[in-house]
C-alpha cells in the first residue's frame, strides 16, 4: 500500500518522514504552473511521426496469428526480437507461411540453440530458408 502523504526531508538525517497525510487526490490541489505555456501538438505532426513508427510487436502478433493462421506460440516466438519478425517475413513470401514458421522455430532455432548460436550468427539468410521450404513444398 502506498501512503498519500506530504513528507519532509531531513537534512541532517538524510531521511524523510511524514509531515501530513492526503486522504484524495483532490486534496493535492492540481493546478497549471503559470510559468509554462500549453503544448499544442498540431494534427498533422501526430499523425506523421505515427505512420512513421514501425509496426509494434503485437500488431505483428495479431497479423500473424490472423492473417497468417499461425497459432499463437509461433506468432510470440517469432516476434520476440524485431530482427526474428523480419527473417520470418522475408523468408516466408511466397511461401506456406506455417510451413516457414514450423521450420524456423523447430529445426532452425533447434540447430542454433543446440550448437549455442542465436539468429544473429546464423549463416542461413531468409531467402535460403524461404527457397528449402519451397523445395519441400515442391516434394
Amino acid at each position: 500500500q502506498i501512503d498519500q502523504e506530504t513528507r519532509l526531508f531531513d537534512t541532517g538525517a538524510g531521511t524523510t518522514r511524514a509531515m501530513r497525510s492526503k486522504e484524495d487526490a483532490h486534496d493535492y490541489r492540481y493546478f497549471p504552473d503559470p510559468d509554462l505555456l500549453p503544448l499544442v501538438i498540431p494534427q498533422d505532426e501526430v499523425d506523421e511521426l505515427k505512420a512513421a513508427l514501425p509496426e509494434l510487436p503485437d500488431a505483428i502478433r495479431d497479423r500473424l496469428t490472423n492473417d497468417y493462421g499461425l497459432s499463437a506460440y509461433d506468432a510470440a516466438v517469432i516476434t520476440e526480437e524485431r530482427e526474428t519478425a523480419a527473417f520470418y517475413e522475408a523468408a516466408s513470401t511466397g511461401r506456406d507461411r506455417k510451413l516457414v514458421a514450423n521450420w524456423m522455430t523447430v529445426e532452425l532455432f533447434g540447430a542454433l540453440n543446440k550448437s549455442g548460436q542465436t539468429l544473429a550468427d546464423c549463416n542461413i539468410s531468409p531467402v535460403a530458408l524461404g527457397g528449402l521450404v519451397g523445395l519441400i513444398e515442391d516434394g
